[in-house]
């Protein structure tokens, strides 16, 4: 013989979803970002540049180039104008040390050969917060946090013999210099921090020097060799030729002639999220204009925003008995009382009350609906197990702005008297969607060796994955409710 509990639930399944029309979806107030919130300071004012000047950039300058100073001028510094952030505007060179000292470096500068002289570029070093200082008077400055907004450019990161590590802190993965995994954890620290970031990448002309950072030998050079061979055959580059000559194969630069196509990175940061999405549209505007790339095609500039990735809220608006007659006239539903992130029924039945209960809400997209690198699923869940006198809502969510319906129910008849909470509510979980990954420009533009693709850029994809990551992978409650029950 069945159970009273399991009579209750095969009889809410069979019952038609009757009942009052859902009213019409009221806004929905911004919430925070489903997860633990973080305190944050405010924005600073104003902007920076972070210019790498290694001699690795050198290659993108000629006599007869202007490509540096028009990206500095007329779209970096010209849309920082145009938004009003140059107020102050500081610019500062990057080598082995960050120098922000006057005189500081011109866009006329970015454009000559002999402003690239740096062995490496110390990036960390623009991005790492100062260790605490035991009094505040000794504390330096974070880099960052004085500023609305900084933007950073360079060609890659240093290559070392450290594996890379997707976990390890800043003061763990920057021992060995700038590489991959010493900006993922700088850049995911910034993301917890809440910082938005966005990353670029330009297709540039280069020839000149390219620095493998790692001993060569004949065996490696052929593998270079075939990889020109293979990229002056493929269409994706049709009318760009590439060269690789004069291999340097003493020593640990690894440097060789490089003619053909390089990628230079801009990384954007800033806590102003809005005003960050309109100065990295105003940039890309300023790109398609100046057609300061290699094949003037959209194909060599890409943008993408890794952090935050909020656009997605919900809430409950309304709850009504779901059908009358019978034992459902046994449950009375009050009208709701939101407090907060919750929403209270209070609802009151006899020992012959059995009903379910309409809940009518709406989903709404923020500022930017999630991207599709991000993927986010619903569903109906309670923090704290309960008793089968309840029923959770069934019905699948889509992750779709608009109007949702679902159903709870309660069944008196085996209840005690008194008054109990069911709390539960509409549960968020974000993770990062692999396919989409895969195929996303950082990734497909990602070098494995430091040496045989410099069309690409090393370690770019476990960057971004960890990175991305720590914007993307969080969970909990969009929405809460709480069915407050009193029983007669």
């Amino acid at each position: 013989m069945l159970s009273p509990r399991v009579l209750f639930a095969l009889a809410l399944a069979a019952c038609s979803p009757s009942g009052t029309p859902a009213p019409a979806p009221a806004p929905v107030p911004a919430s925070a970002p489903v997860g633990p919130a973080r305190a944050a300071p405010a924005p600073g004012r104003g902007a920076q540049v972070f210019v790498d000047v290694s001699e690795s950039i050198r290659g993108f300058t000629s006599a007869r180039s202007a490509t540096l100073q028009t990206l500095h001028a007329q779209v970096i510094e010209a849309s920082l104008s145009a938004l009003q952030l140059n107020n102050p505007f500081q610019r500062c060179a990057v080598d082995t040390a960050v120098h922000c000292e006057a005189p500081q470096l011109t866009a006329q500068q970015a454009r000559l050969p002999a402003t690239y002289r740096g062995g490496y570029s110390a990036l960390h070093l623009a991005l790492r917060r100062p260790p605490r200082a035991p009094r505040a008077d000794l504390q330096q400055p974070d880099p960052l946090d004085p500023y609305n907004l900084t933007v950073l450019v360079t060609d890659g990161f240093q290559s070392t013999s450290t594996p890379f590590q997707p976990g390890a802190s800043g003061d763990v993965a920057c021992t060995a210099g700038a590489d991959p995994s010493c900006l993922a954890a700088l850049l995911r620290q910034r993301v917890e921090e809440g910082y938005g970031l966005w990353v670029g990448r330009l297709i540039l002309p280069f020839d000149g020097r390219y620095f493998a950072e790692r001993h060569l030998d004949p065996p490696m050079w052929a593998r270079i060799t075939q990889h020109v061979a293979a990229l002056n055959t493929s269409p994706e580059w049709n009318g760009v030729h590439f060269a690789a000559s004069a291999p340097a194969m003493s020593g640990e630069s690894g440097a060789f002639r490089w003619q053909g196509a390089r990628p230079l990175l801009v990384f954007v940061l800033t806590r102003d999220i809005p005003r960050g999405r309109l100065f990295v549209g105003e940039m890309q505007r300023r790109l398609a204009v100046e057609r300061i790339t290699l094949r003037h095609s959209p194909a060599d500039i890409a943008f993408s925003e890794w952090s935050p990735f909020e656009g997605l809220n919900a809430r409950t608006l309304s709850a009504a008995r779901n059908e009358s007659g019978g034992a459902a006239d046994s449950v009375i539903v009050d009208r709701p009382i939101r407090q907060g992130e919750t929403l209270l029924i209070p609802t009151h039945c006899d020992v012959h009350g059995q009903a379910r209960i309409r809940l009518d809400g709406v989903i709404q997209f923020g500022s930017m609906p999630p991207p599709p690198i991000a993927a986010v699923t619903l569903s109906w869940q309670s923090p704290a197990p309960l008793d089968g006198f309840f029923l959770m809502p069934r019905e699948p969510m889509r992750t779709l702005p608009g109007p949702f319906t679902v159903r709870t129910g309660i069944d008196c008849r085996q209840l005690p008297p008194g008054t109990r909470d069911y709390a539960f509510g509409l549960f968020g979980q974000w993770t990062v969607n692999p396919a989409v990954m895969a195929a996303e420009w950082f990734t497909t533009g990602s070098a494995e060796t430091s040496y045989d693709s410099p069309e690409k850029v090393f370690g770019l994809a476990d960057l971004a994955r960890t990175v991305i990551a720590a914007g993307i992978n969080r969970q909990g409650y969009l929405d809460r409710v709480t069915l407050r029950v009193t029983r007669q």
